[in-house]
């Protein structure tokens, strides 16, 4: 009697206990669900906020700047040793130290990373019938000031007030500490046939229209040279046209810069609009990934079978004690 009554309890003990592990799943699974439906919900609503909040700020920086075409721009930073910026409007920030300075053949010295690629250009135009006479290459800060001193003090002499001297010498030298000949990376370069048979000034923009002026406009940038100061944009590099002067960029800016018809300053302003763009893009990629709803629902669902399992074990234990202290006090019964 005592053992029928206890596997009767037992029966019933199990039969809520699958009741309770039935329904539960089935309750924390609805709202598992629930809660991705509102996440996912709000997440898409945030998305379309900030897809079109991104979308007028693309359209405001087209409206502003003209479009940089992303397939061919040049991959760069704004920190590249080749891209540093010096002009009357931009004062050297550091100087080059002499231990990083290399001498070309012809004995000037120039940035020792472009060594190689001025040997080359000289050889190429050799070869093409154009050999080169390099007129000047790195000069220090320091020299610079004598030369621009010297000048000045010479017009001095000739009449001109001390102000009046400056302003002339400013014409035909550039300030101390703005010249890109401070960095290594420019030379001043004619042909031997302009060298040799040129009218006037050595240096003057009639060397452009000679055969070796016009194989440097095409050929330098193969190298990684650029003409640094075209004609016709004085207004943005505040030097005229000097087809004599080149300056070192890399041969994918020089290729990108010259095809363009560009200003050094103008491909630099691009390249801040470009890096910028694509920062942003990066941004708005990041904010805009939404949430997994495969993840909400599996770990919630994980986590409602773990707490169904626990409960069953502490319903089953609990049971078993009870139906353990049901048994042996119906047997002590009996046996009284």
């Amino acid at each position: 009697m005592a053992a029928a009554a206890g596997f009767l309890f037992l029966v019933l003990l199990t039969i809520q206990v699958n009741r309770v592990t039935a329904v539960t799943p089935i309750k924390n699974l609805s709202i598992a669900r629930s809660t991705t439906q509102t996440v996912t919900s709000a997440t898409t609503e945030s998305s379309s906020q900030t897809s079109t909040e991104y979308s007028e700020d693309a359209q405001e920086q087209a409206a502003v700047s003209d479009e940089v075409n992303e397939d061919d721009f040049p991959t760069v930073s704004l920190n590249d040793w080749s891209l540093a910026l010096v002009g009357p409007k931009n004062k050297i920030v550091s100087e080059i130290a002499q231990e990083d300075l290399g001498k070309l053949s012809n004995g000037y010295l120039v940035d020792k990373r472009i060594v190689s690629a001025y040997e080359e250009l000289a050889e190429a135009a050799k070869v093409a019938g154009h050999p080169l006479v390099m007129v000047s290459a790195y000069r220090s800060v320091e020299y610079q000031q004598e030369i621009f001193d010297a000048n000045v003090n010479s017009l001095i002499r000739q009449g001109n007030t001390k102000e009046e001297a400056i302003r002339i010498t400013k014409l035909t030298f550039t300030e101390p500490g703005y010249s890109e000949h401070h960095t290594g990376l420019a030379i001043d370069v004619i042909d031997e046939d302009w060298y040799q048979n040129h009218t006037g000034e050595l240096l003057n923009e009639g060397f452009g229209v000679t055969d070796g002026g016009k194989w440097l406009q095409a050929h330098a940038r193969e190298y990684g040279f650029i003409i640094r100061y075209p004609k016709g944009k004085h207004d943005i590099t505040q030097i005229d046209y000097e087809p004599w002067h080149l300056r070192y960029v890399g041969v994918e800016v020089a290729t990108y810069i010259e095809e363009h018809e560009v200003t050094f300053e103008e491909f630099l302003d691009e390249a801040k609009e470009h890096i910028t763009r694509k920062e942003a893009e990066l941004s708005y990629h990041e904010l805009a990934d939404p949430l997994q709803e495969d993840w909400i629902f599996t770990n919630s669902l994980t986590r409602n079978q773990e707490n169904s399992q626990r409960a069953q074990e502490e319903l089953l234990m609990s049971g078993g004690d009870l139906f353990a202290k049901n048994v042996f006090s119906q047997t002590k019964e009996v046996k009284k």
